[in-house]
């Protein structure tokens, strides 16, 4: 045990007292305890003059997250309590890092002063932040929304409904959702906050083990949801109409109830709802929806090994320079379009970008780059917090929003993108002229003097004139007084309590004149008041405090000169965010040449020189092999064999990543792209598990394909990386071989579908709609290379234990298995349910013609021998699966046959017979 822990334990620490302890303890605590009971589940920062105290037990949860130094002190009974504190001036640095890490965090402050405060002073709670409540921008992460998901079910129509939050940016999004779509929705949204009723909070834990980061669970207010009047007075009175019908709330099963609920629950966090404006709907019928199996197997967001956005697809294509265009591309990579409308005037906005110079394009991004999260400034204004900062800021934007209208209009764009972001960026002008006219060019903080500009209010700039000229008057009675004394260590200085006082040490103290009246005795002097310095401290007090006030005054009132503007600001920031992402398309493109995508009427897919953007930024572009591929309406499933390493799960991923690409208004890593519009986008690659759930790595891939042939059409894009590997291989192969067929007969999806099922490429004889690709492998004596190119046709083999040796398998194992190897090469190939194709030549053993027996001239015993041993030589040799068999198996199974005919040459039965080579 450490010292302090057996300090701790020395003393009786308790860390929560009982209701009648409580009584027992001392004032401050009593308070302490009352303010923790308004917040039982966030950490309680308790102001006390210049610190902010932690008690109990949340000072030993943070102390050793935060390193701060945990000590104890009396409680007012016979016990001690641990507390740790922090400066006031740094605590929000404290607090910050407890809400990255999930924790909420409570601030009760001095509600009084505590110069005039008769006994405690007065204490409550400003401020409630929970990880999905933050609208401090030094709290949340720049290019990502900051979600918190209120979920309800409605108990008399058995209906699901979901509003989407965002604090931070006034996002709300409300509709109905099916009990099993709960976990997609958590997966597309990741959460930060989940807000319930209590009775669904182990459920909605256990879904959101999944996730990579932490989620935080409240619960919904109860009282509400069953006040219909209330809910609906509430809401009118919110959105300043007469009726609801017009909202989606009004047309949500639960939905009034859920809004309300989740509102109430914000204010009771002390959090604003005035930045909610309107609600929209939960579902975009403009929009794809990918899955969370579809965004984790394409590394959208995250990587599959690490979870980190390092390596991600996000992270490769973001050159986005605004928080607002990172934002707005990682919302649309997670919700591709549906129309080629808004595609075309993508493509046409990034064309036209590419077609101007090195220097321009230089110039935008960095142009953007300057300016700052007018979303998120926009919500503080609403929400009353902005800072004096927070409007410099936003002014600051409106300015280069102006300006990148000039610079716009300079090359005269065409597309409807580029005119349309010139037009609404100067709407900007109005609101930039109003504070222009005001700030000062850099405001200080509120409180400094420093906020408006000089002459813009005289009744402000007479008060800060005769606030700062105090000083001089001071300096000026001091140096008075110095003379008239003759005490040259005279100090005039400013006390707490009593205001300016002179200072004169005690040996001076015979030189004090009569007009001094004494006012407080120290150890090395005392101090004294006159009638003047009394009058002029008045004055000067009074002259700082009312300048202090006019200056909040003023900033209010700004405030509400901003706010009117509020739809201008979010169509400003919305431009912004769209400009800097075609700009962020237009410079990848530029970079590694990537090319515009022909959407095809007719249904063609077809990719010359494909690459994937992310593992090629990783390898190389040198040694990337780029890959052709295509697809027709008629031929629209691929079967891809070859061995693992040798590139097909790349093909495959990067064909998906191309469409998603090209259905966000992007180019494309391609050397040419025709693509049809897809509906959906379906994957099943690779192996996982789901332990939270109890699910092994075979169920979550039959869940996975089953989600695919339930929802799948003739328009979905499918990827199908080594179907049934999870079982057993006769499983596995009757399973791969079904869904295949499924797919090519009933969905007729563009598919592409990868196994080391070698039967399988027999088995497509009966499925037109099926071409054969394989992932291209060089043979040597020195072993195997891999060249990564798709070419036409089948592979005869996995080469598994080729790829086992590049892997660094001991050759001992390697031996073994190639042992092994020769005794399980038979299997018979599966064909399509009614369509198996004829086997040729199956009256005929296939090798009957290598040898012609003179069997006349042959013995009737050596006959009688001799055909059993031609049998089963030609039965053995008839079973091998030629296609599966690779190299090395075939030459262990030709010596395993020549060992039987030596063998029987013991015996003379193979005497008379002539080979024909």
């Amino acid at each position: 045990m450490t010292s302090l822990g057996q300090e701790l334990a020395s003393a009786a620490v308790s860390t929560q007292p009982s209701p009648d302890e409580i009584q027992q303890l001392t004032p401050m605590l009593r308070q302490f305890y009352e303010l923790k009971a308004k917040a039982p589940d966030a950490i309680l920062f308790f102001r006390m003059g210049d610190f902010y105290e932690i008690f109990g037990e949340d000072c030993e949860l943070v102390a050793p997250l935060l390193d701060l130094t945990m000590t104890s002190r009396e409680r007012g009974d016979k016990n001690r309590i641990p507390f740790c504190g922090v400066p006031h001036h740094s605590a929000k640095g404290y607090w910050l890092r407890l809400l990255k890490m999930g924790y909420s965090v409570a601030l009760a402050d001095q509600v009084e002063d505590p110069a005039t405060a008769k006994g405690l002073v007065k204490r409550d709670i400003v401020q409630i932040m929970t990880p999905g409540c933050i609208d401090d921008p030094e709290a949340l992460e720049a290019d990502r929304p900051n979600h918190l998901l209120a979920i309800y079910e409605d108990p008399k129509h058995k209906k699901w409904s979901l509003l989407v939050i965002d604090i931070s940016t006034g996002e709300l999004k409300l509709g109905n959702i099916e009990r099993h779509e709960l976990d997609m929705w958590l997966q597309v949204y990741q959460p930060k906050e989940i807000l319930a009723r209590k009775f669904m909070h182990d459920e909605l834990r256990e879904l959101s083990l999944r996730s990579a980061q932490k989620i935080s669970m409240a619960t919904l207010p109860e009282a509400i949801l069953r006040d219909r009047e209330g809910q609906t007075k509430f809401l009118k009175m919110h959105f300043a109409v007469e009726g609801l019908e017009g909202l989606p709330c009004g047309n949500v099963w639960g939905g009034l109830e859920l809004l309300a609920a989740a509102f109430q629950y914000l204010q009771t966090l002390k959090a604003s709802i005035s930045q909610f404006l309107s609600v929209r709907t939960l579902h975009d019928s403009d929009r794809m929806l990918l899955d969370e199996t579809v965004r984790r197997d394409l590394e959208l967001f995250e990587t599959l090994r690490r979870r980190d956005a390092e390596g991600s697809l996000f992270r490769e294509i973001n050159h986005t320079r605004t928080p607002m265009g990172a934002r707005l591309l990682r919302h649309d990579l997670a919700r591709p379009f549906l129309s080629s409308g808004p595609i075309l005037e993508r493509q046409d906005a990034t064309a036209e970008i590419l077609g101007q110079s090195h220097e321009w394009m230089s110039e935008l991004k960095n142009r953007l780059k300057a300016c700052a999260d007018l979303d998120r400034l926009t919500t503080r204004v609403l929400s009353g917090k902005a800072q004096a900062a927070d409007l410099h800021n936003i002014r600051q934007s409106l300015g280069i929003s102006l300006a990148l209208k000039e610079f716009l209009e300079e090359v005269q764009p065409r597309s409807a993108i580029l005119r349309g972001a010139m037009e609404t960026l100067a709407a900007a002008r109005d609101i930039y002229d109003v504070l222009d006219r005001t700030l000062a060019a850099q405001p200080g903080a509120l409180g400094s003097l420093e906020v408006f500009q000089p002459g813009f209010d005289g009744e402000l700039d007479e008060l800060v004139t005769l606030s700062r000229d105090g000083s001089e008057k001071i300096a000026a009675y001091e140096q008075s007084l110095k003379t008239s004394t003759g005490i040259s260590s005279l100090k005039i200085r400013e006390h707490k309590t009593y205001g300016l006082l002179i200072e004169v040490t005690k040996s001076n103290l015979s030189k004090v004149p009569s007009n001094f009246i004494r006012r407080q005795t120290m150890v090395n002097n005392e101090r004294f008041l006159t009638v003047e310095l009394e009058d002029l401290d008045q004055i000067l007090s009074s002259a700082t405090e009312n300048a202090h006030a006019r200056e909040y005054a003023l900033f209010q009132e700004l405030l509400a000169d901003v706010m009117p503007h509020q739809d201008v600001l979010r169509q400003v920031a919305g431009q912004l965010a769209l400009l800097d992402l075609i700009q962020s398309f237009a410079s990848k493109a530029s970079q590694d040449k990537y090319v515009r995508p022909v959407e095809a009427k007719d249904g063609h897919l077809e990719l010359l020189a494909c690459r994937h953007p992310v593992v090629e930024r990783w390898v190389g572009s040198h040694a990337f092999m780029p890959n052709d591929l295509e697809l027709t309406r008629s031929v629209s499933q691929m079967l891809i064999t070859g061995p693992n390493m040798a590139g097909k799960s790349t093909v495959m991923r990067q064909t998906a990543i191309a469409a998603i690409m090209h259905q966000i208004g992007s180019y494309v890593p391609a050397r040419q792209a025709l693509m049809p519009l897809f509906d959906r986008i379906f994957t099943r690659v690779g192996a996982a598990d789901d332990l939270s759930r109890g699910q092994s790595t075979f169920m979550v891939e039959m869940a996975e394909a089953a989600t695919i042939l339930r929802q799948a059409s003739a328009k979905s894009l499918v990827i199908l990386d080594e179907v049934g590997r999870g079982t057993s291989s006769e499983d596995g192969l009757a399973i791969a071989s079904a869904i295949l067929e499924y797919i090519a007969k009933h969905l007729k999806s563009y598919t592409l579908f990868a196994t080391h099922y070698h039967e399988l490429v027999e088995f497509t004889e009966g499925l037109p709609s099926v071409k054969l690709s394989q992932v291209e492998v060089l043979e040597s004596k020195q072993g195997i290379s891999f060249t990564h190119r798709l070419v036409s046709g089948a592979s005869g083999s996995s080469f598994g234990l080729e790829v086992a040796k590049l892997a660094g398998i001991p050759d001992a194992v390697i031996q073994a298995a190639k042992g092994h190897m020769a005794h399980h090469a038979l299997e018979t190939p599966l064909a399509p349910v009614s369509e198996a194709p004829k086997r040729k030549n199956k009256s005929k053993p296939p090798l009957e013609s290598a040898f012609e027996p003179d069997f006349h001239s042959s013995s009737p015993n050596q006959a009688s021998a001799l055909f059993p041993a031609i049998r089963s030589i030609v039965e053995r040799l008839d079973r091998v699966n030629v296609l599966k068999t690779t190299p090395l198996q075939a030459l262990a199974i030709l010596d395993e046959l020549k060992t039987t005919l030596e063998q029987r040459e013991q015996l003379g039965l193979f005497s008379e017979l002539q080979p024909l080579c």
